[in-house]
């Protein structure tokens, strides 16, 4: 059984709890994260043979849940589900994504799991189905190329996560883009306003400006400098910062690197983002701490 973040200890004193209504950050249909004095970890569980940081460690059910619950265990608020990889090629079908997604989240809340759950879907269909299975949030990394999204998650009373992808989903690159974060801010804004008509609520909306997906390493970088910005636009950040080619590329290391993403998580945490999605747990759940602390003056 894994507690809810309610019931975790995380070593910091809530921050501006009061900037929140009711003192939540995001309120879901059954379950509601609250502000809290670092950002909220997602933890990522892979249910894919092609996984390009595990290589499929997770890919089937017992696997996929055991994992679930342990990274609750290790400081993240939020399990994210993915069923199928966001790398370029060759796209799953939705039977085959939902045959791989809704039997984990059905596991993990049979183990009486009560943390809040998001699915890396972009498909309505699936998002629906997932919603029905146990999940709170959709975590859409295409920014709503699926017009239909928003309105099933809406449907279904759940959150989602509006991410910037400037390629259409699974679209093999000729090479990498540069674009200036200020329209990936507007990008975000646009498609958030989107999701609002579309009947989903505005506090169970996050935004992610969506490093990597093509964007040049040079993009990247701004686009962390831009981060101030980025939270002025008025909903929880999310940033999914793990082991990139912006992690990477700049140290001259593999993608596989450890320095380079504690740095961002580092930067990130210091600046006030709210949701950091990243692997390497328990690990990256004291660099958020250690840098949260610093930003906010409290005692330990």
């Amino acid at each position: 059984m894994c507690s809810s973040v309610d019931e975790q200890v995380f070593g910091v004193k809530e921050l501006a709890a009061s900037r929140y209504p009711g003192h939540v950050l995001l309120r879901f249909r059954h379950r509601t994260l609250p502000p809290q004095g670092r950002p909220h970890l997602m933890g990522i569980v892979n249910v894919t043979p092609d996984s390009f940081y595990d290589g499929g460690a997770t890919a089937t059910t017992d696997l996929a849940v055991a994992r679930a619950l342990a990274v609750v265990s290790e400081g993240a608020t939020v399990i994210d589900v993915g069923g199928m990889t966001a790398r370029p090629g060759v796209e799953l079908s939705a039977a085959d994504e939902m045959a791989r997604v809704l039997p984990v989240l059905e596991g993990i809340r049979a183990a009486g799991c009560e943390a809040v759950v998001s699915v890396d879907t972009y498909r309505a269909g699936v998002a629906a189905a997932a919603l029905d299975a146990g999940a709170d949030m959709i975590n859409d990394h295409t920014g709503l190329t699926d017009g239909d999204l928003a309105a099933a998650v809406a449907e279904h009373g759940g959150g989602l996560v509006v991410t910037h992808l400037g390629l259409a989903p699974k679209q093999v690159q000729a090479g990498r883009y540069d674009i200036d974060p200020a329209e990936i801010g507007s990008f975000l804004s646009q498609r958030a306003e989107l999701a609002i008509d579309a009947g989903i609520a505005r506090s169970a909306l996050v935004v992610d400006p969506g490093l990597g997906f093509g964007k040049s390493t040079a993009t990247d970088l701004a686009t962390l400098r831009a981060l101030p910005d980025l939270l002025r636009l008025g909903y929880p950040l999310l940033l999914a910062c793990s082991h990139k080619e912006v992690t990477a590329e700049p140290l001259g290391l593999p993608e596989s690197n450890i320095e380079g993403t504690a740095a961002v998580v580092a930067v990130a945490a210091y600046q006030g983002v709210h949701l950091l999605r990243v692997h390497d747990l328990p690990f990256m759940a004291r660099v958020a701490t250690m840098a949260a602390l610093l930003r906010s003056g409290d005692a330990p």
